[in-house]
């Protein structure tokens, strides 16, 4: 020891022994673990950049993704210890858990706020129509209104040509026509038989089994409106005996 030093004080010595001796290290990295240095205890860590808690929201090849309520994101490697794997996968299981019922709540509220906007008032241009409806060979529809209790659209038949045999499940049905010259047969057999002309009025209850033609020479125009709910359309091999 040079002249004039002090000699250190025993408590302090001690306490600088018990932190820089090898035992000590080794007991440090066996509790905290290698994999573990990035991770707290319960599986989370803080946020270098906004300081808040990051919690595991995935796994993959052999690393985890912690992601803090700012959105900010950081990859560790997954803890080799098996009970901080099973931490680590229980935050991310009860993420999966929370965003599935996030996800069920959106889409509900996606559902109550499409079913609102179809019962305001609105006004449906012929070009507001679309043909993504259920259809049947040898007609064209066209939708203007589905509220899921009402359908109102617009059906074209070329002329010379009748539609394949169907019916509209729980939905009752009014036609008014047009243009053109329009025949329905429907009931046992397909034996009952309506020729109907522009400003005439055709019902179908629930279920009856029909078609439709045009037996003019020019392309028939009918106005349709259904009130039910389930399938719109279901089309068939042939009319009921």
């Amino acid at each position: 020891m040079a002249r004039g030093e002090k000699a250190p004080h025993p408590e302090s010595a001690a306490v600088t022994t018990s932190v820089w001796d090898g035992t000590a290290e080794c007991i440090g990295l066996k509790e905290i673990g290698r994999d573990l240095s990035d991770l707290l205890p319960d599986g989370t860590r803080e946020c270098e950049r906004c300081g808040l808690p990051m919690m595991p929201v995935a796994e993959s090849d052999g690393s985890v993704t912690l992601e803090c309520a700012n959105r900010h994101r950081h990859t560790v490697p997954l803890p080799s210890d098996p009970e901080a794997r099973e931490r680590v996968r229980t935050w991310i299981r009860r993420r999966g858990a929370q965003l599935h019922v996030q996800h069920e709540r959106w889409e509900a509220e996606e559902e109550e706020r499409n079913a609102m906007e179809k019962k305001q008032p609105r006004l449906i241009r012929p070009s507001d129509r679309h043909q993504q409806t259920g259809q049947t060979a040898g007609m064209i529809r066209e939708e203007a209104v589905n509220t899921g209790g009402l359908w109102v659209g617009v059906v074209r038949t070329e002329a010379g040509r009748s539609s394949s045999w169907h019916h509209h499940g729980t939905h009752e049905s009014v036609i008014y026509v047009i243009t053109g010259q329009v025949h329905l047969e429907c009931g046992p057999g397909g034996t009952t038989k309506f020729h109907a002309r522009p400003g005439d009025c055709l019902y179908l209850p629930p279920g009856e089994i029909h078609r439709e033609g045009n037996d003019g020479l020019d392309e028939s125009e009918i106005v349709v409106v259904r009130s039910g709910s389930g399938e719109l359309v279901v089309n068939v091999a042939g009319p009921a005996a």
